[in-house]
């Protein structure tokens, strides 16, 4: 005899507002992940969401070359077209609806920023910046980089609604991007009246309204805010109007964090370790 289990969706737990702050050449971003009451969603330790906006000839700014250590980044482009160099000698321009992943290990330098036409005639720019923490014993691994193209992210389909799987398995689909901490990355875009229900058990699991609204366990969550659900299997998100909706979350840390800047260690020591090989040029350069 076969025994079914019913779906349960999952509840809100806690409802926070991400802060504004400057980042990089001095663009403005909102700030959800971290905040005074978590310091992570699963291994994310970092959500930065820049625009919508729109930049006048001459006014794009983007994060001229700074480094990493300890973690991984992770860029999804809405609007837009984007720049990335590193220090592994990688460039490529990311057009909207691609993913960049970085892992910058035991140290990486990169340069991200709007391309020369945006620079120069102007444009819109809107996205997402997550730091996936790397666990202890990980943080000094060699550095890589991959670039997502739209088709290799596989999508799924619902009424006047869609869902794109960056990371994790969700509603039988899985996400190309594979990592430590079981990560979940969900990118939904909504059209207005339209509901879409995601199957995902992530240990932890948050959602972030980029624009619009989101309508889940029958609270609306507007623009930047973030909101961390409970126990459960399902998110099932409705809007009255267009909307674009993040969801992330996979395994809790493993490890102390020790963060300075770019780099995110376990130890004091790891950290400034990586401050020295910085400095000592060991994490190569831009050519």
């Amino acid at each position: 005899m076969t025994t079914l289990t019913a779906q349960r969706d999952r509840p809100i737990t806690t409802v926070h507002t991400a802060f504004r702050t400057l980042e990089g050449d001095g663009f403005e971003v909102r700030r959800a992940i971290p905040a005074k009451a978590y310091e992570a969603i699963g291994p994310f330790i970092f959500l930065d969401h820049f625009g919508p906006i729109e930049f006048l000839p001459g006014e794009a700014k983007g994060a001229s070359a700074h480094p990493h250590a300890g973690i991984e980044t992770l860029t999804l482009l809405l609007e837009g077209r984007s720049i990335h160099k590193d220090s592994l000698g990688n460039m490529s321009v990311m057009q909207p609806g691609e993913v960049q992943w970085m892992r910058a290990g035991r140290g990486i330098i990169h340069d991200e920023g709007p391309d020369a036409e945006i620079q120069r005639t102007g444009g819109r720019n809107h996205g997402i910046q997550l730091w996936l923490n790397m666990p202890k014993g990980k943080k000094h691994d060699e550095p890589a980089y991959r670039h997502f193209t739209a088709s290799e992210i596989p999508v799924i389909q619902g009424d006047k609604a869609s869902a794109r799987i960056v990371a994790g398995q969700v509603n039988g689909v899985t996400g190309p991007l594979e990592s430590f901490g079981a990560p979940v990355v969900i990118h939904a875009s909504l059209k207005a009246g339209s509901t879409l229900t995601l199957d995902t058990n992530a240990r932890e699991l948050a959602l972030y309204t980029m624009t619009g609204a989101a309508v889940v366990a029958g609270q609306t969550v507007s623009p930047g805010e973030l909101v961390r659900f409970g126990d459960g299997d399902a998110v099932t998100l409705t809007t009255d109007q267009d909307s674009e909706i993040l969801l992330v979350g996979g395994d809790p840390l493993d490890a102390p964090i020790v963060r300075h800047g770019p780099f995110v260690m376990n130890t004091i020591d790891e950290l400034e370790r990586a401050v020295r090989d910085y400095y000592a040029g060991r994490m190569g350069k831009i050519s």
